[in-house]
């Protein structure tokens, strides 16, 4: 029983340490389930780790150039899980094109009051066309510390990621590609736009997060207690990406600094601290913790001709209280000096639970941002713009969800004013009207004995500026039968993954500057994609296949994830999952 709670700890209740507002968040810390391929509205350029896009809006996409865009996300810190026993969990997939994907995990007790985990994350893959490989490495390690007293604890690590992409700027012809049904066995036969282009990603970050606790607390009785902590983090990070390219193809007309070839590189140094004060009260049915930071960010960009130190200071307060049933949880920063100057944000969310299993949910969000300082400067081989005076962008959406039993409905809307976009040749452009995104979804999760079955279709409507290329309609649905069971010894299980979306304008893509563009000249028809997956597990071995995109082929080639770059056809997976409990 002790090793069931540990593997439902990892895969289900791990939790992130020293978080502004002091609450234990569930996440799930499976590195390849985390990945956004495994994601069944994402469409990938090529194999695991390739360029790839969202079909679904979220809330991210209205704010993206309020981080620094040219980045790819860093990957979700491990959870601190504190363990009385060692455990390594190990998984590796293999598929086509030399496609390799190896997940190692290792969490590790050195005493009561001391824990260390370690993951590494390794992706590589040939690609379906020229010049579109991946190999990607990720590691991280932290290390726990706490006083028998837990007067004081430490909590220390680092993370560090190389994402190398090929990068071939798509088919220079895309009929060849729709029309040549023997494209899909020889597909490398094709020609592409760019022959050697790559670009590099590095990013590196230490940090050490530090606790006090104020006296031993206040505690009348069971249930009554008050805790007051200091929490002071830290953290260092450097973080570059290199776009190379060619240019003996005469591709690109736009190049300033040299004829031959280009190495355009963008690079950022940060020095972050946060000071927090946090006051946890709990009475009863009722808890709630006040959090009230101080954050300062320090920095430097550099790019070819640019080289500028930045600063940030702002304040953030946060509040969250539970009772019975209901939460409510307000988050708000505002920057007092610095680059960001009189930048805000807030977020409200409130969740109930009534009887029967009826959840209502209400999350909304305002944002006031000044663009990142490479909108307004950037000078490269392929781009160059110097002082555009960008307003602010406002950004705002709210976000109610009503669950009853086995189904779910779900309301978004987004607004977003002074919206910023590339055009043509990857040119940044602002609107000064505005944009907006009404979505919703209806879903239905029903599980019995032997069979699982997820549904769910979304809409999504857009109004003023056309600058998100969406698909109206979008659904999914996920089927999962157990063939055998026998108790903890084996589990057979067969499943149907399957997704499909109506016709939209593709987005351009631009891979100097890792960015998608507008475009209205090539409509992607309407289309879905089917996976086929089998799945054995015997006590904690876990071995499955999976073959993708079934059907491909028979409706036709028309299946694209940006303009000129074809979705990944046909493709078989094997892979072995292992975890070890000692």
């Amino acid at each position: 029983m002790k090793h069931w709670v540990i593997i439902i700890s990892i895969f289900t209740f791990g939790s992130f340490y020293s978080k502004n507002d002091s609450i234990l968040i569930p996440v799930v810390w499976n590195q390849l389930s985390l990945l956004p391929d495994s994601n069944n509205y994402n469409l990938l350029f090529g194999g695991p780790g390739s360029i790839y896009r969202s079909l679904s809006f979220n809330q991210n996409q209205s704010s993206i150039f309020d981080e620094h865009f040219l980045f790819s996300k860093e990957q979700l810190d491990m959870p601190l899980l504190i363990s009385p026993i060692a455990l390594v969990d190990a998984q590796y997939i293999i598929g086509d094109e030399l496609e390799q994907n190896l997940s190692l995990y290792h969490n590790q007790s050195i005493s009561s009051h001391s824990n260390y985990a370690v993951s590494f994350l390794k992706r590589s893959h040939e690609g379906y066309y020229t010049n579109q490989s991946t190999n990607h490495n990720f590691f991280q390690f932290h290390y726990y510390n706490q006083k028998s007293d837990s007067s004081y604890s430490v909590f220390t690590g680092m993370k560090h990621h190389r994402i190398y992409n090929q990068q071939n700027g798509g088919l220079i012809e895309d009929t060849s590609f729709i029309n040549n049904d023997n494209t899909i066995s020889n597909r490398k036969i094709l020609n592409v736009n760019m022959n050697q282009s790559y670009s590099n990603e590095k990013f590196w970050k230490f940090f050490i997060n530090q606790k006090w606790s104020l006296g031993k607390g206040e505690k009348d009785t069971i249930n009554n207690a008050i805790s007051k902590v200091i929490i002071f983090n830290t953290s260092i990070q450097k973080k570059s990406r290199t776009y190379f390219d060619s240019l003996n193809s005469n591709l690109f007309v736009n190049n300033f600094n040299t004829e031959f070839s280009t190495n355009d590189t963008f690079s950022i140094d940060l020095l972050s601290n946060t000071i927090s004060y946090n006051l946890n009260y709990n009475k009863n049915s009722i808890s709630r913790v006040l959090n009230l930071s101080l954050v300062s960010d320090f920095f430097s960009q550099k790019n070819l001709a640019i080289d500028t130190l930045l600063n940030n200071q702002s304040i953030k307060l946060n509040y969250f209280v539970t009772k019975n049933k209901n939460s409510l949880s307000l988050k708000s920063q505002y920057y007092f000096h610095g680059f960001k100057k009189s930048n805000y944000s807030f977020n409200l969310n409130f969740n109930k639970e009534f009887f029967n299993g009826i959840t209502f949910n209400i999350t909304g969000f305002l944002n006031e941002y000044t663009p990142v300082f490479e909108m307004n400067n950037f000078d490269s081989n392929h781009h160059f713009w110097n002082n555009i005076q960008y307003n602010k962008v406002f950004s705002s959406n709210i976000i109610s969800s009503f669950t009853f039993k086995n189904y779910a409905l779900k309301t978004e809307y987004h607004n977003i004013e002074n919206p910023i976009f590339f055009k043509d040749f990857g040119r940044p452009s602002q609107s000064k009207a505005s944009s907006q995104i009404i979505k919703t979804s209806l879903s239905n999760l029903t599980i019995n004995k032997k069979f699982s079955l997820f549904s769910e279709i979304v809409y999504q409507y857009q109004g003023g500026d056309q600058i998100f290329q969406l698909p109206s309609w979008i659904g999914q649905l996920k089927f999962n039968y157990i063939i055998l069971d026998k108790k903890n010894n084996l589990r057979i299980e067969a499943g149907i993954n399957a997704r499909a979306f109506s016709s939209y304008y593709l987005p351009s893509y631009f891979p100097e500057i890792n960015q998608f563009g507008i475009q209205n000249s090539f409509l992607q028809n309407e289309y879905f994609i089917v996976d086929f997956l089998m799945k054995s597990t015997i006590k904690e071995v876990v071995v499955f296949a999976m073959l993708t995109h079934l059907n491909a082929g028979l409706m036709g080639n028309n299946y694209f994830s940006s303009y000129h770059y074809p979705s990944p056809d046909r493709c078989f997976k094997f892979g072995l999952k292992w975890l070890f409990l000692n």
